[in-house]
């Protein structure tokens, strides 16, 4: 990164880097009284976790993308693009785009995130914390939790083709895909039951 601080490798890292600098930050909002701004931190993670997949092509549009980033003028990442390289892969049904837009509906004062809002605020100021579909909640935000880190690591340290190497190779970190399949097992299941839960006004 020093000896090239505009070049898509340090583009890369700087957009890895804000990734696990926003995780540390949604760890600590998985409470009640806080779990309502854990969407707008996870949108926040998201659109920087994409922005790293579409920045790891390795061709002349994508580098064009960087130097656009770096002068200001870029920070969407291209999901269809994206989605379709990852399924590929053999990574298939990642619906970022869909899971994008989800997130911005609850990190905008919709409708729903009203809703929501009000649902959590009223659960944790009345003490009433167990309203109907509130643990189910929580657990399917703490399943996005472990998938955000999970989806960090193959974004970092798979080296796919059509994508640039960053150098992060996994025989350095023994941990990391044990953790990354032992997330998988985990989460499908909480995923099947929650899918696209909101809270109910209590």
């Amino acid at each position: 990164m020093r000896a090239d601080q505009t070049s898509q490798l340090t583009a890369c890292f700087f957009l890895a880097i804000r990734s696990v600098s926003l995780l540390c930050g949604m760890e600590f909002l998985l409470k009640p009284n806080t779990r309502d701004s854990w969407d707008v931190l996870a949108r926040s993670f998201m659109e920087s976790r994409d922005l790293l997949i579409d920045f790891r092509f390795d061709d002349r549009g994508t580098r064009q993308k960087v130097h656009a980033w770096f002068q200001g003028n870029v920070w969407k990442a291209a999901h269809k693009r994206c989605e379709t390289f990852i399924d590929r892969a053999g990574r298939s049904d990642s619906e970022l785009g869909r899971r994008w837009s989800m997130f911005s509906a609850l990190s905008h004062p919709t409708i729903q995130a009203a809703r929501n809002s009000t649902a959590m605020t009223v659960s944790w100021v009345s003490g009433r914390v167990r309203i109907e579909g509130f643990d189910s909640i929580m657990e399917a935000k703490l399943a996005d939790f472990l998938v955000s880190i999970s989806t960090l690591i193959i974004v970092t340290t798979f080296d796919l083709p059509g994508w640039i190497p960053l150098g992060c190779e996994l025989s350095r970190m023994p941990n990391v895909e044990p953790f990354r399949l032992s997330v998988a097992q985990t989460v499908l299941p909480i995923h099947g039951r929650n899918k696209d839960a909101s809270i109910p006004l209590p």
